[in-house]
């Protein structure tokens, strides 16, 4: 009798259960200790580089300005107090690089605020001198006075916290010029006192003794007795001159002796008032801004939908989960692909953004210049985020944002300048697509697209990042593809 093999377990029972990936230690420590690096990365590069700009302040530029005509002191000798002030200025400074000092005339000074150059410009004006030897004349008389004036001439336009730092920066050396040149005028003021007080007692003395002459006349005429008279009135007028002039010579009051020790009247000043819809001047910079997060999430978009066609990853949309055919295009075509789709967006993104500042009434002067600039932006920021992807896979995009976003903010140089950040990140400045974008924006927006202003730096810089990570893309895809093979292949 034939014997009947025995029932097989179910397939479904047969094969071992796979341990859900959940349940895994590593499946919960990648993304936890990701989002704890980001964290401590972002904060470190973001607080570290914009929490105390005055304690990085280096070399920032300022312009000093002498328009000072001078005038005649005491004693007939022409002085010019506003050198004097410039001079004590700069020697103030030596020794110390927080400040780069440009001593300029008017022009050249007009010329470095007109391009952004220089974030203030201390000015000495023409009545300088005269307005402070009148307040050393007019603490002695009832004559019209005024303190002497500095001006501090800021550019919202250039920074606003750019501005603010310029202003702080000079306020002490202001401060030390008006300490030393209140204590010139004071002694002045104390010399003249005394002069004027000689003066009185002089023109006293000079009628006590014609008088004192006119009576021993008359007292000779009328013999011994009114001679004895004479002589004891003249006794007791001794002195009188020197009381006399005490009380009638001009003195300088306590509000005339504040004024004289602290005499220097500084104003700070806009040298051009931002235009509305500039934001104060920080239009710029968050136009910037928008065409990096254009740039960035454009290729992030551009590179999910694109694999997803492919096949490479799977597409989804909302409750649709779609994984297509994998085809195996090389590296180097993928990456062509979806640069190539920003780049082409890229020119109708860039004139929607002007359209659209246009419509809200933000000033967009030189459009054609800013279109290309927006364009040639979003064309680097994108080769840049896509060739990080290329060279290490879904890694790439976390990079992206640490380096364009995370160290790009704070070394923009915009909202806080590059003389008042940390060593670190002036040095990777020249690196950061969003220096080089804000700079540019900023010139062509407000200083009429002077190349000094960031236009002769900026485009280039951003052409050279452009060539750099479209190359650095296609050439490590041409190694990836030969020794690992095409995206998605089987090994």
């Amino acid at each position: 009798m034939p014997t009947v093999p025995a029932p097989s377990a179910p397939r479904h029972l047969a094969q071992p259960r796979e341990r859900p990936p959940w349940r895994s230690l590593s499946f919960w420590a990648a993304p936890l200790l990701t989002v704890l690096a980001l964290a401590v990365a972002g904060t470190a590069l973001y607080m570290g580089g914009l929490s105390d700009p005055t304690a990085h302040l280096r070399d920032f530029p300022v312009a000093l300005v002498n328009r000072d005509a001078g005038a005649d002191a005491a004693g007939g000798e022409h002085r010019n107090l506003g050198r004097e002030v410039v001079d004590g200025f700069v020697d103030g400074a030596e020794g110390s690089d927080e400040l780069d000092l440009r001593v300029l005339d008017w022009d050249a000074a007009q010329q470095q605020l007109d391009s952004g150059r220089v974030y203030a410009a201390v000015v000495v004006p023409e009545t300088f001198s005269a307005d402070a030897t009148g307040l050393v004349q007019g603490a002695l008389t009832s004559e019209d006075s005024r303190r002497p004036r500095i001006t501090v001439l800021t550019d919202p336009q250039a920074g606003t916290l750019g501005t603010r730092l310029a202003a702080g920066a000079v306020e002490p050396a202001l401060q030390e010029a008006s300490v030393r040149l209140g204590e010139q005028l004071t002694a002045a003021a104390e010399q003249a006192e005394e002069q004027a007080s000689a003066a009185v007692q002089r023109r006293l003395a000079d009628a006590q003794a014609e008088q004192s002459r006119e009576l021993a006349a008359t007292a000779a005429q009328a013999g011994p007795g009114a001679q004895a008279f004479a002589r004891q009135v003249a006794a007791a007028q001794e002195g009188i001159p020197g009381s006399l002039a005490a009380e009638l010579a001009p003195r300088v009051s306590s509000a005339s002796a504040a004024a004289l020790a602290d005499p220097v009247d500084v104003v700070v000043e806009a040298f051009h008032e931002p235009q509305p819809g500039t934001a104060l001047g920080m239009g710029a910079f968050y136009y910037a801004v928008l065409l990096l997060v254009l740039g960035l999430s454009g290729s992030i978009g551009a590179s999910i939908l694109i694999d997803g066609r492919l096949g490479v990853a799977p597409l989804e949309l909302g409750p649709v989960f779609r994984q297509r055919l994998r085809a195996r295009p090389s590296r180097r075509a993928t990456f062509l692909m979806k640069w190539g789709v920003v780049v082409l967006a890229g020119a109708p993104a860039a004139g929607s953004m002007m359209a659209v500042c246009a419509g809200l009434g933000v000033p967009l002067p030189h459009g054609f210049l800013l279109f290309l600039l927006s364009w040639l932006s979003i064309a680097t920021v994108s080769a840049v985020t896509l060739a990080l992807v290329t060279v290490l896979g879904s890694a790439g995009l976390v990079l992206a944002m640490v380096y364009l976003v995370l160290m790009g903010l704070p070394s923009a140089g915009a909202v806080v300048p590059l003389e008042a950040l940390p060593e670190f990140f002036r040095a990777i400045a020249a690196a950061e697509p969003l220096h080089h974008m804000a700079t540019s924006v900023r010139a062509v927006l407000y200083f009429d697209a002077v190349p000094d202003a960031g236009l002769r730096g900026g485009p280039p810089a951003l052409g050279a990042l452009l060539v750099g990570s479209v190359a650095l893309a296609l050439a490590v895809g041409a190694v990836y593809d030969r020794r690992a093979g095409r995206r998605g292949a089987a090994r």
